[in-house]
């Protein structure tokens, strides 16, 4: 009964924070901030790859990327989510179990790979204005920038939640098996 218990737990958070992760890009639309909020909804997936573990990070993932595409009057954001900021901190939750170097290899390859179609997708489906090949270079350039510190800034997040947070609110076995 207890496994059952816990699997209960672990489904109703995620169905929250996916909730949640949806509200917080929906007011993202409504400001200036759609890129830092879209990062900040993200955070629900890096929770839920250190406290819940197993298919709930895909799963608020996969339900908060249906749930913006429907729902976001802002498309762009609701793309960069689904195509790179949700699923990213699963990518460097497993990244970084890796050798030091190869992670950054394939860290910077999965963010250039999903820029490239995150671009292609805005110019070509979304059907955004195309601002020239320079332009594409310059945010190329500044968002591999821009990742190097999202990067940093989410391991010292990650950080500060495993040494400060996860303490002082209890979760260290609030959801074990």
């Amino acid at each position: 009964m207890k496994k059952n218990n816990s699997k209960t737990k672990k489904l109703i958070l995620s169905a929250v924070l996916s909730a949640l992760s949806v509200v917080i890009m929906y007011i993202g639309c409504l400001t200036p901030l759609d890129l830092t909020l879209v990062v900040v909804a993200s955070m629900a997936v890096i929770f839920a790859v250190i406290e819940l573990n197993g298919k709930f990070p895909f799963l608020i993932y996969v339900v908060t990327s249906v749930l913006s595409v429907l729902l976001l009057p802002n498309k762009e954001t609701a793309l960069i989510y689904a195509m790179f900021a949700g699923f990213y901190p699963m990518c460097k939750a497993y990244f970084e179990r890796l050798n030091y170097i190869i992670a950054w290899i394939l860290k910077f390859s999965l963010f250039n790979t999903c820029l490239l179609l995150i671009i292609t997708v805005s110019f070509y489906i979304l059907h955004l204005e195309d601002t020239g090949l320079e332009m594409k270079i310059i945010v190329i350039l500044l968002g591999n920038v821009t990742f190097l510190l999202y990067d940093i800034a989410f391991s010292k997040l990650i950080i500060v939640y495993m040494v400060k947070l996860r303490a002082m609110f209890k979760l260290k076995n609030y959801f074990e098996d």
